[in-house]
C-alpha cells in the first residue's frame, strides 16, 4: 500500500469535480451515495493475489481514478489517493455506499467472488463508459499475469503512457455553447410504489442471445433499445394502478463522446426520458406503445438536444449566484432540485451500456460482462443492459421485494421467442410472488 496523497495545491494531486459529479456529490445522504457495479464473470477462480497486483499494475497509467472527496468552503473538490489496496472480497451486497471523504482509501473498491471481478465505484469518479475502461483494463492485466497472452491492447488503458490533458478535462465544460431559451419545465412521470427494505439490496440477471432480443426488434423495425424500453413500459403500464393519471417514463443514459468525439475518462453523459401518456385512451396494446415511442429516444440523444442539456446544466453550474454560494447551501439546493425536478420526472432508470468490445486473447476467458446500477432513494427499481456482442445481461435491482415487474419483463420476453436464463441474489423473493 502506499503512502496517503499530499495536501490539494499540487497539480497532479487534486482537481475540481465535473459539471456532474456536482450532482453526484451534493445529492448523496447519510446512508446512500450513487454507486453502481461493471465487471467480468472468468471462466476461472480468481487469485486475490495476482489481482491486487494488476490493481497495483494499472495504478500509475491510471491516477485520476484513484481518488477520495475533500471539502472545500465554496465547493468540494477530488484528491488523488495513493492507496491500491482495495481489493476485497465480496460479502455484501453490490452497490453499498462508500464514504466519499474518507481520506484514507479512493471512492471505489475492486471486489472478488469465484469467478466474477468488478468494479463498484462512487459516480462522481466517472460515468459507467469511463469505468468500464478501468475494470477491462485490470482484468486484462489479472490475466496477462496468470499466462495469457493478449496481442491487441487498443480496447484498454496504455499502462506505458500519462493520460492526455482533453481525457481529464470537465468535457461538460469544453463543449458549452451559450444559449437561451432552456428549461427544464417537464410532468411528473408515474412512481413506482413498494416498500423499501434497509440493507437489503435484490439483483435479478436475466442471461439471453443478443440475436433473440435483435430478432424480436427486427420483426417491428425497432433498435434493440428501443424494443426493450417499449417491453418496459408496457410491462410498467400494465402493473399500475388505474386510472393513469400521469406518463409513465424511462430515464436513458446517453454516452457523449461518440457524439461529441471527445476520450474524456471523467462523467460525460446526459439522460433522456422516454415515455408516453397512458391517459390518452382507455387501453394502450405493446404495439401502441412501441410505436409512440419509435424514434424518440434517437430525437432526444440528438446532438442539437444534447447540446441544450449540455449548455443548461454548465450554466445552471457556473451561475455566479451558485458559484459563490456556501457549500452547505448549494447541497440544500442541489438536494432539492434532484428530487423534485430530476426524480419525479421519470419512473424508471435504465441504462444500455451497449457491447462491451473484448479483444482476442482475453475473449477466451471470459464468461460473460455483467453491470448493476445502484439506485436512488426515491426509486424502488432500476436496470441496466449490457453484452459481449454475444450474449446479453439484463439486469434490474432493487431494494424491495417486489418482483411483479421484472417477472412480466422477461415474461415478455420468453413468450415471444426469447431463450431467457434467470438469476437471482433472493430466489425465495422471486419465488414467492406470482
Amino acid at each position: 500500500m502506499a503512502k496517503k496523497a499530499r495536501a490539494p495545491g499540487h497539480d497532479d494531486q487534486w482537481y475540481r469535480r465535473d459539471t456532474a459529479a456536482t450532482v453526484y456529490f451534493a445529492s448523496r445522504t447519510r446512508s446512500w451515495s450513487n454507486v453502481y457495479r461493471n465487471g467480468f464473470v472468468l471462466k476461472e477462480d480468481v487469485d486475490p493475489a495476482l489481482l491486487q497486483q494488476a490493481v497495483n499494475d494499472v495504478y500509475p497509467a491510471a491516477k485520476y481514478y484513484f481518488e477520495h472527496g475533500a471539502h472545500g468552503f465554496f465547493w468540494d473538490y477530488l484528491e488523488r489517493d495513493e492507496n491500491t489496496g482495495i481489493v476485497v472480497p465480496e460479502d455484501n451486497y453490490p452497490c453499498r455506499p462508500v464514504d466519499i471523504f474518507d481520506t484514507t482509501k479512493p471512492m471505489m473498491r475492486i471486489i472478488y467472488y469465484k469467478r466474477r471481478i468488478a468494479m463498484e465505484c462512487f459516480h462522481g469518479i466517472c460515468d459507467g463508459s469511463a469505468s468500464i475502461l478501468l475494470i477491462k483494463t485490470i482484468v486484462a492485466r489479472y490475466l496477462e499475469l496468470t499466462g495469457v497472452e493478449i496481442p491487441d491492447k487498443s480496447e484498454f488503458i496504455d499502462l506505458a503512457a500519462p493520460a492526455a490533458p482533453e481525457e481529464l478535462e470537465d468535457a461538460y465544460q469544453r463543449h458549452y455553447v451559450p444559449m437561451k431559451g432552456l428549461t427544464r419545465k417537464e410532468a411528473s412521470a408515474w412512481q413506482i410504489k413498494a416498500k423499501k427494505i434497509p440493507n437489503y439490496f435484490r439483483a435479478v440477471h436475466g442471461v439471453t442471445p443478443v440475436a433473440d432480443i435483435k430478432n424480436l426488434a427486427a420483426e417491428r423495425g425497432l433498435t434493440i433499445t428501443d424494443f426493450l424500453l417499449a417491453v418496459m413500459l408496457y410491462v410498467m403500464y400494465r402493473n399500475a394502478p388505474k386510472p393513469h393519471k400521469k406518463p409513465i417514463k424511462i430515464n436513458v443514459p446517453a454516452n457523449l463522446r461518440t457524439v461529441f468525439g471527445t476520450p474524456s475518462r471523467r462523467n460525460f453523459s446526459l439522460f433522456a426520458n422516454i415515455g408516453f401518456d397512458p391517459s390518452k385512451k382507455a387501453d394502450f396494446s405493446f404495439d401502441d406503445i412501441a410505436e409512440e415511442i419509435k424514434g424518440k429516444l434517437k430525437q432526444g440523444v440528438s446532438t442539437e438536444e444534447l447540446q441544450k442539456m449540455v449548455s443548461l446544466n454548465v450554466k445552471t453550474a457556473s451561475a455566479p449566484f451558485v458559484r459563490f454560494l456556501p457549500n452547505a447551501v448549494k447541497h440544500l439546493i442541489v438536494k432539492l432540485g434532484f428530487r423534485y425536478s430530476g426524480q419525479k420526472k421519470f419512473s424508471l432508470c435504465m441504462t444500455n451500456i451497449g457491447i462491451v468490445k473484448i479483444p482476442p486473447g482475453m475473449a477466451e476467458h471470459v464468461d460473460r460482462v455483467e453491470s448493476l446500477l445502484g439506485g436512488t432513494p426515491f426509486k424502488r427499481l432500476s436496470g441496466d443492459i449490457i453484452s459481449d456482442g454475444n450474449m446479453m445481461l439484463i439486469t434490474f435491482t432493487g431494494d424491495n421485494k417486489s418482483v411483479a415487474i421484472q417477472r412480466d419483463f422477461f415474461r415478455f420476453l420468453a413468450g415471444r421467442g426469447a431463450r431467457v436464463r434467470i438469476e437471482c441474489n433472493d430466489w425465495e423473493s422471486w419465488g414467492g410472488e406470482g
